[in-house]
């Protein structure tokens, strides 16, 4: 689970790796549950991972991200919510970034275990445009 605290408001999204408050970021330690879809090395690609092994379920957090030269950039999010951009390197099942606050101009540095979610085959148009909004910034 991650949180974001933005200026009072608590944002909580689920992504069981993360714990990010008052402007400060724990890495938690996550049991390495190995997801029989899940590559070893992550190439140069567009990739959706979640918490359910169903995209778009209400409730579970994703992350959408592009990866390009071991470089990454991409969104945590929950369906029909907001979303955190973040930039950073990939590592092997894993991914080193700096989250970027949606609602101020905070940054956050965080470690992703990916091995703690399903990895998803179906990249949405939604995910898509969570991404663009992400090259965006």
């Amino acid at each position: 689970m991650f949180s974001v605290r933005l200026f009072g408001r608590q944002l909580s999204v689920l992504v069981g790796v993360v714990t990010l408050f008052a402007g400060g970021a724990i890495a938690q330690p996550v049991s390495l549950i190995a997801r029989q879809n899940q590559p070893t090395q992550l190439a140069d690609g567009i990739y959706l991972f979640g918490e359910s092994p169903q995209p778009h379920q209400t409730g579970h957090g994703y992350i959408v991200f592009e990866v390009s030269n071991q470089q990454v950039r991409g969104a945590f999010y929950l369906p029909n919510s907001s979303f955190d951009c973040f930039v950073g390197t990939v590592g092997d099942q894993q991914l080193d970034v700096t989250v970027e606050a949606t609602y101020d101009d905070e940054t956050y540095p965080a470690h992703v275990d990916l091995f703690s979610f399903y990895s998803l085959d179906h990249v949405s148009s939604g995910d898509r445009a969570i991404l663009s909004a992400c090259h965006a910034n």
